[in-house]
């Protein structure tokens, strides 16, 4: 995973590049994420490796999460691939064997995989038989289990 790790664009250069509407969805998601309150973590250095896209609208919900935490954790250090050429390792991390985005790779000092979460955090993923839960999901209305989760992930 080091390679791909090393392949893939910054998190904040990979957002930077988003079209006027997609940056300012994701710039809504980010300021739901704001309100969200963490608990304390230590400094650590993690390195994440990120498969989205922008079309992905549970992609812009993990970009903002990301966003909001790299905020908390300046050390950390995330980067984005896009979902083409790489459909064996989605498959790989889903539950179902189908290539699904967003997935989140947590890197250990070797470039391992050490965690991973593709789509949707465990604690939330009945969410996503509910069409309206959904929804809800994709509007950031389920941003406190995401980040918890997320949280959990990388200061853990």
């Amino acid at each position: 995973m080091q390679e791909l790790f090393e392949k893939g664009k910054p998190l904040a250069k990979y957002v930077g590049g988003a079209e006027e509407g997609i940056s300012r969805k994701i710039d809504r998601l980010l300021d739901r994420a704001r309100k969200e309150k963490l608990p304390e973590a230590k400094p650590m250095d993690r390195r994440c490796l990120l498969f989205s896209e922008f079309w992905c609208p549970d992609c812009l919900v993990m970009l903002a999460s990301l966003r909001y935490i790299q905020e908390l954790l300046p050390q950390l250090e995330i980067r984005v691939l896009s979902r083409e050429g790489y459909l064996d390792i989605l498959s790989e991390h889903s539950v179902d064997g189908k290539a699904r985005i967003p997935l989140l790779l947590v890197l250990d000092d070797e470039g391992n995989t050490r965690d991973y979460l593709s789509e949707v955090p465990s604690s939330i993923q009945e969410i996503k038989n509910d069409p309206k839960d959904h929804r809800d999901y994709r509007s950031g209305k389920y941003m406190d289990k995401v980040l918890e989760a997320l949280w959990g992930m990388l200061t853990g």
